[in-house]
């Protein structure tokens, strides 16, 4: 063994040893300590007593609104905390903001009303609603001028800038018919505004997008784009840099569980800062560089951070510049075109996050809005007009607003209309020749005299009641626990007592295209159909225990689809609620059937389904068919006349393999079943159908295409009353080089059992190679190959080999079991 350290060294390391474990209870106790003070400066409060609004009304987490984007659900009540400054208690209203219930609209007619957009400063959902700036506003205007009788609302949602929020005044302030529109702008929403800069910000995919959004090309034209009508996938596509790592995971908790690490995070970023996603950044431009109609932004440059975009925001000369305050430009005159075009007096709040005259973003905002007709109040000019300090209008560790900044921005707004409106509410003459492409919020109701327009607000239940009793005059497409009645361009559901798990579980809708996957999106190619999913609160409405939805179908033609409920998180079959299918062919498929019988035509197949040949096509039916019937495979084998024809890899089996399910080839209505499958172009010997469950055959029939010909023969020379060469279960005759059998009475036995037909040749050079050893060649056949069945008879022919005969024995036999009935023949020399 080593010899041990010297004495010396040993020590050494004991004393750091403990110096290090003295250090790390010290840093321990410190932490415990930091704690402790952070959670006694800011203690957090006991949930306030909180009062639903209406106790019978549905709640969810978010909504996706068609045109808007994602909201609150409405009455939806949640906590929210950054863990040191602020605990409140958030209920959206009716619509899913975070104001008081909607003010009704003959209400705000009556008053001198005032709507107040803008993103989270306006949403506020870190103040108490008596807090918040609109609240405030109207208590101010109510003291200081009761005469004038000022009302006021709010509309805000988090993460948009003022390009997204257009749908905010289309879809609702608008139909409060307001006197002054107050457009909150912060110091984030020309980047929000700006497409390319908040995809490359937050990776959202800026040709995919849930929200109305803008795109401008090189020469400085703005278009404006409206946004999905569904629920998109909206991200970039993902890159090895995004994902999360340990450490990110572990910072993302600490600083959820603990205020000291909030603490260090908001004071010292650098300390517990995330890990660096500069490689997930320069993906993403190179997405968009990618893509062309973005690349003009880059102009061959690359930024490699969100630095080197944010620098460039205020560089007059940059690509940036262009593109994020053109696009600001644009937006705050298409706000400009509605108060006009409506009469209602237009300003802009300039929150203090951008400073006042001679800050550089102000002085941009400021000149824009010149340009447009539009004033600016800065809130920060009237913070320090009042000697009040920018600091408070904050919180300590966060940016938005506290009490007191929505207090001051109220203030703020007032003093603009005491010394606009002297005393009198703003009277602003409309000018309806203003041309405005406005923005349509809410959702399609479908119904057979057509779609109906429904906006959220106000939400018209008398509009969705007509709808109701519209839709519900006619039988429903599919019935399930909803019914679902399918039209051209939408399905619409409803259900006469609807319950709480009814609308809060999501629907799921998957579109099968008409032609293979050309028209699917493209992350969706791979499935082979569209995949939409939306929630009730989103869709439909509920009145009097009645419940109806409707959702829009993509504009390609469409095969077929299946649609339901599930369970959201729970992605296994247990989370389907139900789920139906619909062919889109089944109402051709029922007539086409209806024409065939009509006309007096009898099926050519009669089993446990009838079927049809019509027109190189197979049509089934069966009036009263079960699940059972509704869920088994069908297989369908197709014999060519030519093996030639054979698809490759079908050559041993001999038959071509058209297997479907009912639902791929139609579909189920009033109890009935009907498909249709078109059968190949090449000619058909004969084919043979049926169903099966794990691997057994349910019911089965045959049709030799060539029987009415064999039929025909048969006939002809039984009147010739010649005695059969055999007489047993079949009678068989030899007739021109062929064999017929004839019985005149056949059950399934008799159809079902294989023939076999042993022909042994007078010369045995003529046996077939490999035949040499058993000396006869094997000609084994089923009835429906060679014949088939009329009137209760079974009939065959099979044409014997070329080369003379000595013998041939023939018979049926059970697999495994042995013959059923056996005949010779002996021919003469």
């Amino acid at each position: 063994p080593p010899p041990p350290p010297p004495r010396n060294v040993r020590r050494v390391l004991r004393i750091i040893g403990w110096n290090l474990l003295f250090i790390l209870i010290g840093l321990l106790l410190i932490g415990v300590a930091g704690e402790l003070y952070l959670r006694l400066q800011h203690p957090a409060p006991s949930r306030p007593a909180y009062s639903p609004i209406d106790h019978g009304t549905i709640t969810t987490g978010v909504i996706f609104v068609p045109g808007l984007g994602y909201i609150y659900g409405p009455n939806f009540e949640f906590e929210i905390t950054d863990g040191l400054d602020f605990w409140t208690v958030q209920r959206a209203n009716s619509l899913g903001f975070l104001d008081r219930e909607p003010i009704e609209p003959a209400r705000a007619a009556e008053s001198c009303h005032i709507t107040v957009i803008g993103d989270s400063f306006v949403e506020a959902n870190q103040v108490q609603l008596s807090e918040k700036m609109q609240i405030q506003l109207e208590s101010l205007a109510a003291m200081e001028r009761p005469d004038l009788d000022v009302t006021v609302s709010a509309f805000g949602i988090h993460n948009t800038g003022q390009v997204n929020q257009l749908p905010l005044y289309d879809g609702y302030a608008r139909h409060l018919n307001p006197d002054l529109m107050v457009l909150v702008f912060v110091d984030n929403d020309p980047i929000n505004n700006s497409t390319v800069s908040a995809s490359l910000l937050s990776g959202m995919d800026p040709d995919n997008k849930s929200r109305v959004h803008a795109v401008m090309s090189s020469d400085g034209a703005v278009e404006l784009r409206l946004p999905n009508t569904d629920d998109p996938k909206r991200l970039l596509p993902p890159t090895p840099e995004s994902l999360p790592s340990w450490s990110t995971r572990f910072i993302k908790q600490a600083t959820k569980t603990s205020r000291l690490a909030r603490w260090l995070q908001l004071k010292l970023p650098w300390f517990l800062a995330t890990p660096s996603t500069d490689g997930e950044f320069v993906a993403r431009v190179q997405e968009l560089i990618r893509r062309q109609e973005h690349a003009w932004m880059f102009d061959g440059w690359v930024p490699t951070s969100w630095a080197d975009i944010d620098n460039m925001i205020l560089d007059g000369g940059s690509t940036v510049f262009r593109e994020v305050w053109g696009i600001t430009k644009f937006i705050l005159g298409q706000f400009k075109y509605r108060a006009d075009h409506d009469g209602v007096d237009l300003m802009i709040l300039a929150t203090d996050t951008l400073g006042d005259e001679g800050d550089s973003m102000f002085d941009v905002l400021s000149g824009i809005a010149t340009s447009l007709d539009i004033p600016v109040v800065s809130q920060q000019n009237y913070i320090d007009q009042q000697g009040y300090s920018t600091r408070d209008a904050h919180f300590r560790n966060d940016l938005h607003w506290s009490h007191k900044g929505h207090r001051w921005a109220a203030e703020a707004v007032w003093e603009y209309i005491e010394d606009k409106w002297n005393g009198e509410c703003p009277s602003v003459t409309p000018d309806p020749d203003v041309e405005i492409d406005w923005i349509k919020v809410g959702h399609h109701i479908h119904t057979p005299e057509g779609k109906i327009w429904s906006v959220p607000f106000p939400r018209d239940l008398e509009l969705h009641r007509a709808a109701y009793i519209s839709v519900s005059a006619d039988p429903p497409t599919v019935r399930s626990d909803w019914n679902v009645h399918l039209y051209e361009d939408g399905v619409t559901y409803t259900k006469d007592q609807c319950t709480a798990e009814d609308i809060e579980n999501s629907f799921f809708l998957h579109v099968i295209p008409d032609e293979g996957v050309s028209d699917l999106p493209e992350n969706r190619s791979e499935y082979g159909f569209e995949s939409i999913t939306f929630h009730f609160l989103s869709r439909g409405a509920l009145f009097d225990g009645q419940c109806i939805a409707s959702m829009d179908l993509p504009r390609y033609e469409i095969a077929r689809v299946r649609t339901g409920q599930f369970i959201r998180g729970i992605d296994s079959d247990d989370g389907l609620v139900w789920g139906v299918d619909y062919n889109f062919a089944l109402p051709s498929i029922m007539d086409a059937l209806h024409d065939l019988q009509q006309s007096g035509i009898k099926p050519d197949i009669r089993s446990d389904f009838d079927v049809y040949i019509d027109d190189g096509r197979l049509l089934y039916m069966k009036d009263s068919c079960s699940a059972y019937d509704r869920d088994l495979p069908f297989f369908l084998h197709v014999f060519p006349a030519d093996e030639a024809d054979l698809p490759a890899g079908r050559e041993k089996s001999g038959f071509d393999n058209l297997g479907f399910k009912l639902i791929d080839k139609g579909g189920v209505h009033d109890g009935g079943c009907f498909a249709a499958v078109d059968l190949p172009r090449y000619d058909i010997a004969s084919i043979r159908i049926g169903q099966v469950v794990e691997g057994a055959e349910t019911w089965r029939a045959y049709h030799n295409f060539n029987f009415p010909e064999i039929l025909y023969a048969v006939q002809e020379f039984l009147q010739s009353e010649r005695e059969p060469a055999i007489r047993s279960s079949f009678d068989v005759y030899i007739d021109d080089a062929q064999l017929i059998y004839v019985k005149d009475y056949c059950g399934p036995d008799d159809r079902d059992l294989r023939f076999f037909l042993h022909v042994f040749p007078a010369d045995e050079k003529d046996l077939p190679d490999g035949r040499e050893e058993s000396g006869f060649n094997n000609l084994g056949f089923e009835l429906m190959d060679r014949g088939g069945m009329h009137d209760g008879g079974c009939f065959a022919a099979v044409e014997l080999p070329e080369y003379r005969i000595a013998s041939i024995r023939t018979g049926q036999f059970v697999r495994g079991e042995g013959e059923v009935w056996e005949a010779s023949i002996e021919f003469a020399e």
